[in-house]
């Protein structure tokens, strides 16, 4: 089967496999899921089939390259050599030129210093604000939903979540899925730099963020349809209240929470990466009296398990089973570990399935999430705790194929 055939036809499985899971199948959103997809469709043509696109494209991926290059330039301030690759690859070989929590730290902090800035003069308010009114005006999705689905393009989904703070309170089910498909399906900006730092196009990463916020909202309607009224079914307003005195302010505080941002992820990968370790140790030691020469670890197992869903993106038979492990790792641990793999395996993998895998794995969408929208969403409204409690793993799930309906659309087209 043609490839982007087979695209085509995962697309059509995976809006299937959400109406198979919402909660009246009866009641399903056709004006919502057409222009969801025809949103995807027509910016993803535009950015990868058009010269201006290709342009637009090409400075989306110089850009996050600079900013990385800034950081780097901050990084060697404080951690001399070991923020330089030229210097660490001259003394301990070119393997070893690079230390990952080094140039971490320094690309997340530059990032969310530059990204509250842009906050703070309500430049980032703006973007988002005509985002959503495009969305709502023809997804016809509510204020709130359409303005949290636009805010998770650069924002993480707890922050998202703040600048609809006001409104959650009164959401709707379906608005209240929405807010947290959105926030599983899309990536904040922090973090993009280090993806692009671990070896991901920059410009894919971008782009995938933008795409997985219609396709949230699409899929958590799917998934949830709506059937009460909606105190926000008017344009929401856009808070551009500063919480800043100045932009030195604003980039001494976006430099603090980058901080503690990093020293999170450093923390959740050096556990989880400990326990891929620990459950492969198990997992061989028991193969292993039994006799088996070639032991099976939990990588492979969930190359095999995701397998299916990695030939839905139209990925070629042969590459399946390393996609669908970083996919299966993206779940059951983080994106971060999914990527490691994914970027350890890039020699064996087509450059489609490569393209296509970055594009699947580009979201916040893993089990740790449910559990960080609970507690950060539920905060903000704590009223609303059982509801997210209840939403939370068909949220995920919602997340997961919101992610891989993105990598459909570029299946198609490339």
């Amino acid at each position: 089967m043609d490839l982007r055939l087979q695209s085509l036809l995962g697309l059509v499985l995976l809006v299937g496999i959400a109406w198979g899971l919402s909660n009246d199948r009866s009641r399903f959103p056709w004006r919502t899921v057409f222009w969801g997809l025809g949103l995807q469709f027509l910016f993803a043509l535009f950015i990868l089939k058009t010269p201006a696109g290709a342009l637009v494209f090409l400075g989306l991926q110089r850009a996050i390259n600079k900013l990385n290059d800034f950081a780097l330039e901050g990084g060697r301030m404080v951690f001399g050599p070991l923020a330089s690759p030229d210097a660490l690859g001259a003394a301990f070989g070119p393997e070893n030129g690079f230390v990952f929590a080094v140039t971490l730290t320094a690309t997340i902090i530059v990032i969310s210093a530059f990204s509250a800035l842009l906050y703070h003069y309500g430049i980032l308010q703006r973007v988002v604000a005509a985002m959503a009114w495009v969305m709502r005006r023809t997804m016809r999705t509510s204020g709130s939903e359409s303005l949290s689905a636009a805010s998770n393009i650069f924002i993480g989904q707890t922050e998202a979540a703040l600048v609809v703070k006001p409104y959650i309170r009164g959401m709707t089910g379906s608005e209240l899925m929405a807010l947290m498909v959105t926030g599983m399906a899309t990536i904040a900006s922090g973090v993009m730099g280090v993806y692009a730092v671990m070896g991901m196009d920059g410009g894919h990463l971008v782009t995938a963020s933008v795409l997985s916020a219609p396709a949230g909202l699409f899929i958590a309607k799917v998934m949830f349809p709506e059937t009460q009224p909606s105190e926000t079914s008017g344009e929401t307003p856009v808070p551009l209240e500063r919480t800043t005195i100045n932009g030195l302010d604003a980039l001494c505080r976006g430099a603090g929470e980058g901080m503690l941002m990093s020293i999170n992820v450093i923390a959740m990968l050096i556990a989880f990466v400990a326990s891929v370790a620990l459950v492969n140790h198990l997992l061989t030691g028991g193969q292993t009296l039994v006799g088996i020469n070639d032991p099976v670890t939990l990588q492979v197992l969930l190359g095999w398990l995701n397998w299916p869903f990695a030939w839905m993106l139209g990925i070629p038979a042969s590459d399946c089973s390393l996609v669908g492990q970083a996919l299966g790792e993206r779940i059951v641990l983080n994106e971060f570990i999914g990527y490691l793999s994914l970027t350890a395996d890039r020699a064996e993998l087509e450059p489609r399935s490569f393209t296509l895998a970055t594009y699947a794995l580009c979201g916040f969408a893993n089990f740790s999430s449910v559990a960080i929208q609970i507690g950060g969403i539920g905060a903000l409204a704590p009223e609303r705790r059982a509801d997210l409690a209840r939403l939370g793993l068909k949220a995920m799930v919602g997340g997961v194929l919101a992610c891989y309906v993105t990598a459909t659309i570029v299946g198609v087209l490339i």
